[in-house]
């Protein structure tokens, strides 16, 4: 164990380290965080304009087309233009890092970003298509805004810019910094999109983005995501990485679900965050609400006394006070259910939505990752299957973790001195 835990921290410690501090990763992480509000807000008016029960409620929005045609709307204003959204958060975290003016990165990314898609003219005249507004156009998005902040980083590096006469108000002046960065990628991009043709957003579309969402839709990919994670914890590092670097994918795939859901069709796409921090994480990483359980009526004092204190902020999915408190990190006993737990609800939850057992997830934005599981299954999927998997997931989660559990448990009493019938 002391060799592996040394192998651990000698060679995959500084390889995380050094990825969760690379502020690209860190620009990319919050910017799709600053958006969440909005994605929540679309999600939830199109679970409330497609919601299929009750009955009595489905039939109230078929009556009523004004309801539906405002709910709709809310859900095109928000995720049917996501990808502008992102677009800014990068740019303006991106910019922020280098200690450039953040909202001038945010207003260069976003207009490189739509100069990738330009103006369709028509008879009844000029149009922007909105077909890589949304998730379709999420890794566009992120291309470019990078490629804008970049040049505009450049161009402060090297002084690059528009000198005003001091008489100009400061705030003035300091805007016409980013008139040269401006330039420099819009007609950058103009010119490769538009004059030579090359379709930045079709070549992704079609050849990208296929790919990146078939490979997070196998099972292999929350598989690679558990066991990433249970090494990472175990030796205290926080995997916040790994949800930065699926975050693009998971939304894509997201948007492209509720895409589906509004045009009436199934959603197919299980690598969704939901399908992780909903399904496999019930208490937080690792799925130790049903340890904490376990915790609450322990004989252990500190057991229990540790179990009492993190029960609610485990239905939240926040088990940190466990991950250091118990501790599961360096925990050479917990930390083999901590894998094991959710890797065997990896497969059930797999078969479960590929199979049809289990509804697709229609609404995989309608609940951030900390919303109780047991709410956040029926809401991400629109159907009472998704509860009964969070349920049949937590059970086995509890199966695994009780025989680990009370061998810690037994180990903690001898510490305590605790001597069997007497307290």
């Amino acid at each position: 164990m002391n060799f592996f835990t040394s192998f651990l921290e000698q060679k995959l410690v500084p390889v995380m380290n050094k990825i969760s501090n690379q502020r690209h990763l860190g620009a990319i992480r919050d910017g799709l965080i600053a958006t969440i509000p909005m994605t929540i807000v679309g999600a939830i008016a199109l679970l409330l304009a497609t919601l299929p029960w009750p009955v009595s409620y489905a039939a109230f929005i078929a009556d009523n087309p004004k309801i539906s045609n405002v709910l709709i709307l809310i859900f095109n204003m928000t995720l049917g233009l996501l990808s502008i959204y992102v677009s800014f958060g990068i740019g303006k975290k991106l910019a922020e890092s280098y200690g450039l003016d953040s909202l001038s990165g945010g207003l260069i990314a976003t207009l490189s970003f739509l100069t990738t898609i330009g103006f369709t003219t028509l008879d009844e005249g000029a149009f922007l298509a909105t077909s890589y507004l949304g998730g379709e156009g999420m890794f566009t998005a992120i291309i470019t805004s990078l490629f804008a902040v970049e040049i505009m980083h450049l161009c402060d590096r090297y002084n690059l810019k528009i000198k005003m006469p001091d008489s100009v108000p400061k705030n003035v002046g300091s805007s016409f910094d980013s008139l040269i960065p401006i330039s420099i990628s819009v007609v950058i991009i103009a010119i490769v999109v538009h004059f030579f043709g090359f379709d930045i957003n079709k070549v992704i579309s079609t050849v990208i983005t296929p790919i990146l969402s078939s490979s997070s839709d196998s099972v292999f990919s929350p598989i690679i995501y558990v066991v990433l994670t249970g090494l990472m914890w175990f030796v205290g590092i926080h995997p916040a990485v790994l949800a930065a670097i699926m975050s693009p994918v998971w939304t894509v795939n997201a948007t492209a679900n509720m895409e589906m859901t509004a045009a009436g069709l199934a959603a197919t796409h299980t690598g969704v965050q939901p399908f992780i921090f909903t399904f496999l994480w019930i208490g937080g990483g690792g799925g130790t609400l049903a340890l904490c359980l376990f915790m609450c009526f322990s004989k252990s004092k500190s057991l229990k006394s540790l179990g009492r204190l993190a029960l609610v902020p485990s239905f939240f999915n926040i088990n940190e006070p466990l991950l250091f408190g118990l501790p599961i990190v360096l925990n050479p006993i917990l930390i083999v259910p901590f894998i094991m737990a959710p890797l065997i609800c990896t497969f059930i939850t797999y078969f479960a939505f590929t199979s049809g057992i289990v509804t697709g997830m229609a609404y995989p934005l309608a609940a951030p990752w900390n919303f109780p599981s047991f709410f956040a299954g029926p809401i991400c999927t629109g159907d009472l299957t998704g509860l009964f998997l969070v349920i049949v997931n937590m059970i086995v989660m509890g199966l695994v973790y009780y025989p680990f559990f009370k061998i810690y448990e037994k180990k903690t009493l001898a510490d305590e001195g605790f001597v069997e019938g007497k307290e």
